[in-house]
């Protein structure tokens, strides 16, 4: 990279690219289980990195292992979500340009956390690597960050861990700012790059469907409910939860709840819940 050629906004900003591995794939009912990623500059390269495992407190699925390698025994004596969040927010700031590989993938992981942590993140800009490749570099094979990482010589392989992740992303940048026009000030970049920020990708909702009135009443007033829940592989069975929050995928509402049978955070179909009583408070 000719660093003559960079403009000198660009050669100021500090950039931190940054990768999740989740327990699936819809961030409102899965969780974080790892959060890595590499402070830099263009002009100082690789400045400082941030590499940790989450405990999730749910179990971790075994196709899920397959892909990340992340194991519930790795993850059982790791820090919770939240002190590392707040650790993230701290090494990010307020001033840097985040950057992830299908950023908001992962802006629905780290979002989601902070929401239910009930922490803020700051208004970072946050680019999408993916979409500074198809712009810059038309016409691939695969914009995936194994294809890429293969075909610009980065690596041959990839073992799906965030931090090595994280700095392919960085690498990746590096090398598509040689495409970039000249950018003097932080409204070029806006109107060059789609823009995202940790607050995208919001789909918790407030409230069910008005027949569900008394559930949506034990939801506002924190109170116990007692179901019958069906599941295809199982009989249906009583479970006594307290709703933590509402979701809602395609035509399908899904509720985060506490489970106290189980003594942990359960995910529930509501069309699966066949009977349902609000308890007294």
């Amino acid at each position: 990279m000719n660093e003559k050629d960079i403009s000198e906004f660009l050669n100021k900003q500090v950039f931190i690219a940054f990768d999740s591995e989740t327990t699936g794939m819809w961030a409102p009912i899965n969780r974080l289980v790892e959060l890595s990623a590499v402070k830099f500059t263009l002009n100082s390269g690789e400045i400082e990195t941030f590499d940790f495992l989450i405990n999730p407190q749910k179990e971790i699925p075994a196709d899920v292992i397959e892909i990340h390698g992340i194991t519930n025994e790795m993850v059982k004596d790791a820090p919770f979500t939240k002190p590392v969040l707040k650790m993230f927010i701290d090494f990010c700031g307020t001033n840097s340009i985040l950057m992830a590989h299908n950023a908001p993938f992962d802006i629905s992981f780290v979002g989601s956390a902070l929401r239910r942590n009930k922490l803020k993140f700051g208004d970072n800009l946050i680019l999408d690597t993916i979409e500074i490749y198809k712009e810059f570099f038309p016409n691939l094979e695969s914009y995936s960050l194994l294809n890429l990482i293969k075909k610009y010589g980065m690596s041959t392989s990839q073992d799906h861990r965030a931090l090595s992740d994280a700095r392919y992303v960085y690498y990746l940048f590096r090398q598509a700012v040689e495409k970039f026009p000249k950018l003097e000030n932080i409204d070029d970049l806006i109107k060059t790059f789609t823009i995202h920020r940790m607050t995208d990708n919001d789909d918790e909702i407030k409230e069910l469907p008005s027949e569900f009135s008394d559930l949506n009443f034990a939801f506002a007033d924190k109170l116990r409910v007692e179901i019958d829940y069906y599941h295809p592989t199982r009989e249906v069975n009583k479970r006594t939860i307290q709703l933590r929050e509402i979701h809602k995928l395609g035509a399908v509402y899904y509720i985060i709840a506490y489970c106290e049978r189980m003594g942990s955070e359960r995910t529930f179909r509501l069309d699966r819940i066949k009977e349902y009583k609000v308890l007294a408070g």
